[in-house]
Order: structure tokens, then sequence, then C-alpha cells
């Protein structure tokens, strides 16, 4: 091979390794800005299972609050919540 070949054919190995390597580079840093994206979602659904875990407590307190202090209300409000659904269930033919 003659000089200016075995250049070229440096040159282009060089080359070739610099893509390979920046290739590489930028694989690892979209793994890793994939994982950090991934994280912070997992950390939001955790705050929002939490949040909506003590506020469904307290709607269950609230309502069981409701119905002590007022049981003949609560009974007619399920009673006519169940003939609406009845109503809106039935088949008509």
């Amino acid at each position: 091979m003659t000089k200016t070949a075995e250049t070229q054919q440096q040159t282009k190995g060089s080359t070739g390794s610099a893509a390979g390597n920046a290739s590489g580079n930028l694989t690892g840093r979209v793994k890793e800005q994939a994982a950090q994206t991934v994280q912070q979602a997992q950390e939001q659904i955790d705050a929002g299972l939490q949040y909506s875990s003590g506020e469904m407590q307290r709607f269950a307190k609230e309502g069981q609050e409701f119905v002590k202090k007022n049981p003949g209300l609560a009974v007619a409000g399920a009673l006519g919540a169940g003939v609406l659904l009845g109503l809106a269930m039935r088949s008509r033919f």
C-alpha cells in the first residue's frame, strides 16, 4: 500500500470510530433522558395517587357523617337513586 492509501485508511478508521463514539454517546444520553422522564412520571403518579387516596378518605368520612346526621334524607336519596337507575336500566320494547 502506498503512503497516501495508508493515510486515507487511517483517516477513515478514525472517522468511523469517532462516528461510532458520537452515536454511542448520543444513545447513552437518550437512554439517560428517557430514564429521567420515566422517573419523573412515576413520582407524579405516586403523588397523584396519594392525593386522590386522601381525598377519597375525606369524602367517605364526610358521607358517613352526613348519613349519621340525616338518616332519613340518606334513605330517601338512596331510594330515589335506585328508582332512577331502575328506570334507566329497564328495556323498552
